[in-house]
């Protein structure tokens, strides 16, 4: 079997998603949706190769799973969305986070559905991940590039959820606006969520000692063109 139908065949799953407690499929009207590959023709991009592949980074009570600068180097990236009216395109992006430093690119075009995956390991091994248990939250740094406010995707629907390896079970998906208020300015926003919010609800089963995959999706009736960047993905125990 390929490496991309074992990946296909792993990520068929990844269609259905909660909203507090309750889940719905792709896409979903005025509710936040699941970052999940559509079809097969969804891209999968390659970080760029680095000489020295790295793994998170922990200091003191910190754990720096990725930065685009060394840590969680060797990462990959997914994009779907709804192919009869929208486009999304993922990947690395140089001088575009935190500092000049790399970011994680999402690019969006359209209506309905729009969303990626980011895959903290590149799907090797396949039982990689990383413990949160030690941790209380998960961090994040996001800005929302968009010509105007009716370019930039609707804040409420924009949804965060977690991907583990051990039981492929997802997490709770949370909406990004309830812990970052205004985060379609155009500024960096550091997003700082209880790593407990995840296993609330139809998240209860995901293993947080396996935690692999950050995916983003949104979703709007109008169509939207925006840029959505990340950086500095890290667990933190506050």
């Amino acid at each position: 079997m390929t490496f991309m139908s074992r990946t296909w065949t792993t990520y068929a799953w990844l269609a259905v998603l909660a909203l507090g407690t309750a889940g719905c499929l792709c896409p979903c009207p005025n509710g936040v949706v699941a970052a999940a590959p559509a079809t097969p023709g969804a891209g999968i991009q390659a970080a760029p190769a680095m000489a020295a592949p790295a793994g998170p980074v922990a200091t003191g009570g910190r754990l720096v799973i990725w930065d685009g600068d060394g840590a969680g180097a060797g990462a990959q990236g997914w994009d779907a969305c709804d192919p009869k009216a929208g486009c999304s395109k993922v990947g690395m992006d140089s001088g575009s986070g935190i500092g000049g430093s790399n970011s994680i690119k999402l690019h969006g075009d359209g209506p309905g559905y729009l969303g990626m995956g980011w895959n903290l390991f590149g799907w090797y091994p396949e039982n990689a991940g990383v413990d949160l248990t030690p941790y209380t939250h998960l961090t994040f740094q996001i800005r929302v590039e968009a010509k105007s406010p009716a370019d930039a995707p609707d804040p409420g629907s924009v949804g965060v959820l977690l991907g583990c390896s051990r039981n492929k079970n997802d997490s709770a998906t949370v909406t990004v606006e309830r812990y970052a208020k205004g985060f379609t300015d155009g500024k960096w926003h550091k997003v700082e969520i209880p790593i407990a919010m995840f296993t609330k609800g139809a998240g209860a089963k995901f293993d947080l000692q396996s935690f692999w995959e950050l995916r983003i999706a949104t979703w709007s009736a109008a169509p939207r063109h925006f840029n959505i960047y990340l950086d500095d993905i890290a667990a933190e125990k506050q």
